[in-house]
Protein backbone atom coordinates (compact mmCIF):
# COMPACT_ATOMS: atom_id res chain seq x y z
CA UNK A 1 0.00 0.00 0.00
CA UNK A 2 2.94 2.39 0.76
CA UNK A 3 4.40 2.00 -2.43
CA UNK A 4 0.85 3.03 -3.95
CA UNK A 5 0.53 6.19 -2.40
CA UNK A 6 4.24 7.01 -3.12
CA UNK A 7 3.82 6.34 -6.73
CA UNK A 8 0.61 8.55 -6.36
CA UNK A 9 2.42 11.35 -4.77
CA UNK A 10 5.08 10.94 -7.16
CA UNK A 11 2.52 11.41 -10.03
CA UNK A 12 0.98 14.55 -8.88
CA UNK A 13 4.34 16.09 -7.78
CA UNK A 14 5.51 15.46 -11.72
CA UNK A 15 2.36 16.64 -12.89
CA UNK A 16 2.26 20.17 -11.03
CA UNK A 17 6.08 19.78 -12.33
CA UNK A 18 5.30 19.49 -16.12
CA UNK A 19 2.28 21.14 -16.14
CA UNK A 20 3.32 24.48 -14.21
CA UNK A 21 6.09 24.34 -17.20
CA UNK A 22 3.56 24.19 -20.23
CA UNK A 23 1.43 27.22 -20.10
CA UNK A 24 0.08 27.63 -23.04
CA UNK A 25 -1.18 31.42 -22.25
CA UNK A 26 1.68 34.46 -22.49
CA UNK A 27 3.04 35.12 -19.01
CA UNK A 28 2.10 39.23 -18.03
CA UNK A 29 5.21 40.88 -17.44
CA UNK A 30 7.01 41.97 -14.47
CA UNK A 31 6.16 45.14 -12.26
CA UNK A 32 8.86 47.78 -13.26
CA UNK A 33 11.53 47.59 -10.71
CA UNK A 34 10.89 49.13 -7.44
CA UNK A 35 13.46 52.93 -6.99
CA UNK A 36 16.53 51.98 -5.58
CA UNK A 37 17.02 52.78 -1.58
CA UNK A 38 20.18 53.56 0.07
CA UNK A 39 20.33 50.13 1.47
CA UNK A 40 22.08 47.30 -0.22
CA UNK A 41 19.96 44.39 -1.08
CA UNK A 42 21.30 41.25 -2.08
CA UNK A 43 20.16 40.08 -5.82
CA UNK A 44 17.03 37.84 -6.70
CA UNK A 45 17.52 35.37 -8.26
CA UNK A 46 14.82 32.49 -10.45
CA UNK A 47 15.06 29.23 -8.93
CA UNK A 48 16.51 26.87 -11.44
CA UNK A 49 13.74 24.97 -13.68
CA UNK A 50 13.91 21.51 -13.93
CA UNK A 51 16.16 19.73 -16.87
CA UNK A 52 14.29 18.06 -19.28
CA UNK A 53 16.85 15.12 -18.28
CA UNK A 54 15.39 15.52 -15.10
CA UNK A 55 11.65 15.44 -15.68
CA UNK A 56 11.85 12.67 -18.21
CA UNK A 57 11.87 10.13 -15.27
CA UNK A 58 8.71 11.80 -14.07
CA UNK A 59 7.04 11.97 -17.24
CA UNK A 60 7.50 8.42 -17.22
CA UNK A 61 5.07 8.11 -14.26
CA UNK A 62 2.09 9.91 -16.20
CA UNK A 63 -0.78 8.29 -17.87
CA UNK A 64 0.25 10.55 -20.95
CA UNK A 65 3.17 12.35 -22.34
CA UNK A 66 3.97 16.01 -21.34
CA UNK A 67 3.22 17.22 -25.32
CA UNK A 68 0.02 15.54 -25.27
CA UNK A 69 -1.26 16.54 -21.67
CA UNK A 70 -0.60 20.16 -23.37
CA UNK A 71 -3.02 19.93 -26.42
CA UNK A 72 -5.72 18.74 -23.76
CA UNK A 73 -4.90 21.84 -21.82
CA UNK A 74 -5.27 24.01 -25.11
CA UNK A 75 -8.10 22.39 -26.70
CA UNK A 76 -9.67 22.95 -23.05
CA UNK A 77 -8.82 26.89 -23.47
CA UNK A 78 -10.30 26.82 -26.95
CA UNK A 79 -13.68 25.17 -26.05
CA UNK A 80 -14.32 27.20 -22.99
CA UNK A 81 -13.46 30.28 -24.72
CA UNK A 82 -15.89 29.53 -27.48
CA UNK A 83 -18.76 28.01 -24.50
CA UNK A 84 -18.94 31.32 -22.92
CA UNK A 85 -18.58 33.41 -26.44
CA UNK A 86 -22.47 34.06 -27.99
CA UNK A 87 -24.51 36.41 -29.04
CA UNK A 88 -27.71 37.67 -29.05
CA UNK A 89 -27.91 37.34 -32.92
CA UNK A 90 -26.69 34.13 -33.68
CA UNK A 91 -28.80 31.12 -34.12
CA UNK A 92 -28.01 28.33 -31.64
CA UNK A 93 -27.09 25.82 -34.57
CA UNK A 94 -24.71 28.14 -34.87
CA UNK A 95 -23.08 28.17 -31.47
CA UNK A 96 -23.63 24.22 -31.55
CA UNK A 97 -21.14 24.19 -34.72
CA UNK A 98 -18.35 26.00 -33.32
CA UNK A 99 -18.21 23.37 -30.03
CA UNK A 100 -19.34 20.16 -32.00
CA UNK A 101 -15.89 19.11 -33.57
CA UNK A 102 -14.29 19.34 -30.10
CA UNK A 103 -17.30 17.40 -27.85
CA UNK A 104 -17.58 14.20 -27.58
CA UNK A 105 -20.72 12.87 -28.63
CA UNK A 106 -22.32 12.19 -25.06
CA UNK A 107 -21.68 15.76 -24.43
CA UNK A 108 -23.71 16.90 -27.85
CA UNK A 109 -27.21 16.32 -26.22
CA UNK A 110 -26.58 18.58 -23.53
CA UNK A 111 -25.01 21.02 -25.53
CA UNK A 112 -27.97 21.24 -27.63
CA UNK A 113 -30.42 21.42 -24.84
CA UNK A 114 -28.18 24.22 -23.30
CA UNK A 115 -28.41 26.32 -26.54
CA UNK A 116 -31.90 26.10 -26.93
CA UNK A 117 -32.44 26.99 -23.31
CA UNK A 118 -35.53 29.42 -24.07
CA UNK A 119 -35.07 31.72 -20.93
CA UNK A 120 -31.94 32.71 -21.21
CA UNK A 121 -31.94 33.38 -25.25
CA UNK A 122 -35.19 35.35 -24.54
CA UNK A 123 -33.04 37.10 -22.25
CA UNK A 124 -30.26 37.38 -24.29
CA UNK A 125 -32.61 39.11 -27.09
CA UNK A 126 -34.29 41.46 -24.99
CA UNK A 127 -31.33 42.72 -23.44
CA UNK A 128 -29.18 42.79 -26.94
CA UNK A 129 -26.29 40.36 -25.34
CA UNK A 130 -23.27 39.97 -26.91
CA UNK A 131 -20.27 37.97 -24.85
CA UNK A 132 -16.92 37.57 -25.81
CA UNK A 133 -14.42 35.55 -23.19
CA UNK A 134 -10.54 34.48 -23.27
CA UNK A 135 -9.11 32.21 -21.17
CA UNK A 136 -7.18 33.32 -18.88
CA UNK A 137 -5.65 30.87 -17.02
CA UNK A 138 -5.54 26.36 -17.30
CA UNK A 139 -4.22 24.46 -14.88
CA UNK A 140 -4.36 20.34 -14.96
CA UNK A 141 -6.39 19.37 -12.21
CA UNK A 142 -6.84 16.20 -12.64
CA UNK A 143 -5.21 12.78 -13.85
CA UNK A 144 -6.19 9.28 -14.53
CA UNK A 145 -5.36 7.01 -17.21
CA UNK A 146 -8.55 7.47 -19.24
CA UNK A 147 -8.65 11.18 -18.68
CA UNK A 148 -7.41 15.04 -18.28
CA UNK A 149 -9.39 17.44 -16.01
CA UNK A 150 -8.29 21.58 -16.88
CA UNK A 151 -9.41 24.10 -14.98
CA UNK A 152 -10.21 27.04 -17.61
CA UNK A 153 -10.02 30.37 -16.16
CA UNK A 154 -11.96 32.42 -18.71
CA UNK A 155 -12.87 36.23 -18.63
CA UNK A 156 -15.92 37.33 -20.14
CA UNK A 157 -16.77 40.76 -21.65
CA UNK A 158 -20.78 41.28 -21.98
CA UNK A 159 -21.91 44.16 -24.40
CA UNK A 160 -26.05 44.68 -24.21
CA UNK A 161 -28.53 47.27 -24.76
CA UNK A 162 -27.81 48.73 -21.37
CA UNK A 163 -23.75 48.76 -21.25
CA UNK A 164 -20.56 46.56 -20.91
CA UNK A 165 -19.75 44.48 -17.75
CA UNK A 166 -16.74 41.96 -16.85
CA UNK A 167 -16.60 38.54 -14.97
CA UNK A 168 -14.84 36.03 -14.39
CA UNK A 169 -15.27 32.61 -14.37
CA UNK A 170 -13.63 28.75 -13.63
CA UNK A 171 -14.38 25.91 -15.43
CA UNK A 172 -13.61 22.91 -14.59
CA UNK A 173 -13.40 20.08 -18.43
CA UNK A 174 -12.77 16.90 -18.87
CA UNK A 175 -11.12 15.85 -21.62
CA UNK A 176 -11.02 11.93 -23.15
CA UNK A 177 -8.19 10.71 -24.94
CA UNK A 178 -9.84 9.71 -29.22
CA UNK A 179 -7.51 8.45 -31.14
CA UNK A 180 -3.75 10.64 -30.62
CA UNK A 181 -6.16 13.84 -30.03
CA UNK A 182 -8.87 14.52 -27.53
CA UNK A 183 -12.42 15.34 -27.06
CA UNK A 184 -14.14 17.50 -24.33
CA UNK A 185 -16.30 14.89 -22.19
CA UNK A 186 -17.63 17.23 -19.53
CA UNK A 187 -17.77 21.10 -18.35
CA UNK A 188 -19.44 22.74 -15.33
CA UNK A 189 -18.36 25.51 -12.85
CA UNK A 190 -14.85 24.82 -11.21
CA UNK A 191 -16.26 24.69 -8.26
CA UNK A 192 -18.69 21.76 -8.63
CA UNK A 193 -16.51 19.41 -8.02
CA UNK A 194 -15.25 18.25 -10.95
CA UNK A 195 -11.60 19.50 -10.51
Amino acid sequence: MTSRAARAAALLAAAGLLCGGCSLLPRTAASPAAPASTTARPAVTAAPQPTAAAAAPLALLLPFPPARLQAAASLAGRFTAAWDSWSWQQAPAAWLARLQPMAAAELYPALAQAAGDRGVLAQRAAARQVAVATVTSLAITGLTPASVTVTATAAQVITSSSGTSRSSAGWAVTLTPEGSGWLVWDIEPAGAGNT
